[in-house]
């Protein structure tokens, strides 16, 4: 199968170098390591919470700027992954670690320009959203590198990065930390900024060797039986283009049937109800620890949230393969639970159930499920429709989290604003109270009352369980 010109024009070079210095086992590896190694320092945008304080405090952007601002890097990494993974399956995942470092390190540089500046808050947005669609052209590249490079293993090849991604929020809590990205006490955003935009682009440079692998080894992934590591990885150059199909017609075939599926706009409206709370989550967790749990430490919270998010994301892979090839047991049952485990989350947080000293049991369940979302519900895909064009099938997914994120972002933004300009002991809970439930209950009606939350989730989880339904079918 030939490569596309761009691809063999973007790799010609790297491919011959890695084929001349390096063996078959030791480019798999290779690209695998890169891919997850920049997995780990992918989860920059996953640092928001730490800079809400000082945006609020330093530079009085209010709440609703503040979700504004996340509402675009929301749309940044989800809006443009259809065509990013209509990109990735026609031309290899090295296009999308192209685009990575021609937005990530602009991105970066506009923003510690705006907070040096002191610019509108709208620059600042133009510059997450750059950063947002670099984080995911970045982290797209190494998902599908691993998932092409060893498509038999279909929850660790997707559980690895997704976890290495988690884990980078972690990494980064602690590196935000750092004495030199200090100023009397508080984040030097502009430090910062400029942090991030020499390492990501020194990251996307590696990465694009990485990718490099998936196209020398394009062949043979793409082939109809599933191969494993014995499978040679470099072909007979002059065998290259014999009893091959068209890549891009061949792509859009299956492309075709993928979206006229039932089952795809069912998984599609259920990923947009899960995911939209707990991003909003992340976006204002920052506002919410000062709200709840003043004398707390917002790195701390997203320490646990991160942790809780990696070990999901790391177990759950691994148990959904383990289930599937030892029980017969689908992967739509897992994912079912971890919504459930969501929906009392986001009910613990509307009912401040947990509060003050307890805060970290609502970082961790949270950390949990949102790590179990974006594990079981790329698997599922990748498990249903295959390596040919999962990177335009979950690509195409991406549209959910950019709408029920900026959604119920707005939302947010605007009820804090106006609920919780003054906080004290007695209108604190309420506050937050409110925020949460009006966020959640979006799905249906802004207007329904907090006791029909249940009633609402009960509908929205017997959908989910006719999504089950409909893949066991």
């Amino acid at each position: 199968m030939a490569l596309s010109s761009i691809e063999t024009a973007l790799t010609k070079h790297i491919r011959s170098l890695l084929q001349t210095h390096f063996s078959t086992k030791s480019l798999k590896r290779l690209a695998c390591s890169i891919s997850l190694i920049s997995c780990l320092c992918a989860g920059s945008v996953l640092l928001f919470a730490l800079f809400t304080p000082v945006l609020q405090h330093q530079l009085h952007y209010t709440q609703f700027q503040i979700n504004i601002i996340g509402s675009f890097t929301s749309i940044g990494m989800y809006l443009p992954l259809p065509v990013l993974g209509y990109l990735a399956d026609c031309h290899g995942p090295v296009l999308l670690s192209v685009i990575s470092v021609l937005f990530f390190s602009p991105g970066y540089t506009l923003a510690a320009t705006v907070v040096q500046k002191d610019w509108s808050f709208w620059y600042l947005a133009i510059s997450f959203g750059l950063i947002g669609c670099a984080t995911s052209a970045l982290y797209f590249t190494a998902l599908l590198t691993c998932a092409k490079i060893y498509p038999k293993s279909k929850g660790l090849t997707i559980s690895a990065p997704v976890t290495c991604y988690g884990l980078s929020s972690l990494i980064g809590s602690r590196v935000l930390k750092l004495s030199c990205l200090q100023k009397n006490g508080d984040l030097d955003l502009y430090r910062c900024f400029k942090f991030f935009s020499f390492l990501y682009l020194f990251l996307g440079l590696f990465n694009w060797v990485s990718a490099s692998v998936v196209s020398i080894e394009r062949d043979v992934l793409l082939r109809k039986h599933e191969d494993g590591e014995n499978t040679p990885l470099l072909t007979d150059p002059n065998q290259e283009h014999e009893n091959n199909d068209d890549l891009v017609p061949n792509h859009k075939s299956k492309f075709l049937k993928f979206i006229k599926d039932i089952s795809t706009y069912v998984l599609l409206f259920s990923l947009l109800l899960s995911i939209g709370p707990s991003e909003v989550y992340i976006t204002n967790m920052g506002s919410l620890v000062k709200a709840i749990t003043p004398n707390s430490l917002i790195s701390d919270q997203v320490a646990i949230h991160a942790v809780f998010s990696t070990l999901s994301r790391l177990s759950l892979g691994a148990l959904s393969d383990f289930l599937v090839t030892n029980y017969q047991i689908s992967r739509s049952w897992l994912l079912l639970s971890i919504i459930v485990l969501g929906f009392f989350t986001q009910i613990f947080i509307a009912t401040s159930t947990f509060v003050k000293d307890q805060y970290y049991i609502i970082s961790a369940l949270s950390g949990f499920s949102y790590g179990g979302l974006f594990t079981l519900y790329p698997t599922v895909i990748f498990s249903i429709w295959g390596p040919e064009i999962f990177g335009s099938a979950w690509g195409s997914f991406m549209i959910a989290p950019a709408i029920g994120s900026t959604t119920f972002g707005m939302i947010f933004g605007l009820v804090y604003d106006s609920a919780c300009g003054v906080f004290t002991e007695s209108t604190t809970g309420n506050c937050v109270s409110l925020c949460s439930t009006i966020t959640h209950c979006m799905e249906r009606n802004l207007d329904q009352k907090r006791s029909l939350i249940i009633i609402d989730h009960l509908h929205y989880i017997n959908y989910i369980y006719l999504l089950i339904l409909l893949f066991n079918s």
